[in-house]
């Protein structure tokens, strides 16, 4: 039970800056043996983190109809809540993923760029572009689906992280947070994460859970693949860039469903 409650708060902290009080880490040195382990277990949770950051988010559009803010602005708001709860983190991992693929001619060139904490024009565009992006897909949801969409978008993008850990391998020795990542995730970290993104799924899109499900394990796979013809791996920049694709892809298909 301690293990369980340990790794929760671990993946919260991982995923969000929300001040999750992490006990265990009272005496970093001592929990130095496992917290690699911690952290690929912990990936069992991530689905659980995205519902957490879905709430926020509904509670956070809630109060502004409540106060009748104007649309583009409230989709501006929750766009804004939404990078703000992970960090930007993923969003950093994207930019520094399209910087090192279109900057390096091979691997070590790559894993350089993406190590580099500067921003290139390629990645800073792309990043402009995903942004400008999830707005407009914000902006462009009826509020009969918001809830919905905030719910699930979150849930599947971290649910998308874990299938990104389990199929792939870390590029290089060196990157630490993708190998700690992928160290210990087995089937067992896979198969309970999808259980946990299926059952909230399911609970709010009933079959058409599976379209969704579906459509993103297909995007992590081709992000995956892509990144093993580049660099013969993955690494934390790709994971997180796989996040943010996935989110986007859901809204995308949520509004795919309101024309269809």
């Amino acid at each position: 039970m301690k293990h369980i409650f340990r790794r929760l708060f671990l993946s919260i902290s991982f995923l969000t800056i929300l001040p999750i009080n992490l006990l265990f880490l009272r005496k970093e040195q001592e929990n130095r043996n496992y917290i690699k382990e911690d952290l690929s277990k912990s990936s069992i949770f991530f689905p659980l983190v995205g519902i957490l950051i879905g709430l926020i988010l509904v509670a956070v559009d809630v109060l502004l109809k409540w106060v009748s803010f104007d649309s583009f602005l409230s989709s501006g708001i929750i766009l804004t809540v939404w990078i703000f709860l992970s960090g930007g983190l993923h969003l950093e991992g994207f930019a520094d993923m399209v910087d090192g693929f279109s900057g390096g001619s091979d691997k070590e060139a790559i894993i350089r760029i993406m190590k580099d904490g500067a921003v290139g024009a390629k990645g800073a565009i792309a990043l402009v572009l995903l942004i400008l992006l999830k707005f407009l897909l914000i902006n462009s949801l009826p509020y009969s689906l918001r809830i919905e969409a905030f719910l699930i978008a979150p849930v599947i993008g971290r649910w998308s992280m874990v299938l990104s850990g389990y199929l792939g391998k870390p590029a290089s020795s060196d990157n630490n947070l993708s190998k700690m990542f992928s160290l210990y995730l087995g089937k067992m970290e896979l198969i309970l994460a999808t259980l946990f993104t299926l059952v909230i799924a399911f609970y709010f899109l009933s079959y058409q859970s599976l379209y969704f499900m579906v459509f993103s394990a297909f995007i992590s796979y081709l992000m995956v693949y892509y990144s093993f013809t580049k660099m013969q791996g993955i690494c934390g920049d790709v994971i997180g860039a796989i996040n943010e694709l996935t989110e986007v892809g859901v809204l995308l298909l949520f509004i795919v469903f309101i024309i269809l």
